[in-house]
């Protein structure tokens, strides 16, 4: 049985904040992996800015 296809998104570091532009589905999915991630760490990834195409992730205090 063949995986459904994926679209890529685009990743974008900006020092303290990450840009994640491409399809909604997408960057939403890899919005919950990164902060999954980072939610133990110190300083751990917020969400900051949610559009039909881009997804902004930052640091506290950054």
């Amino acid at each position: 049985m063949r995986e459904p296809r994926r679209q890529s998104c685009r990743v974008e570091y900006q020092g303290e904040r990450i840009v994640i532009s491409g399809s909604s589905t997408e960057i939403h999915r890899e919005a919950a992996r990164i902060i999954r991630r980072f939610a133990s760490s110190a300083t751990p990834y917020r969400l900051v800015s949610d559009t039909a195409n881009q997804v902004v992730l930052e640091r506290p205090g950054s």
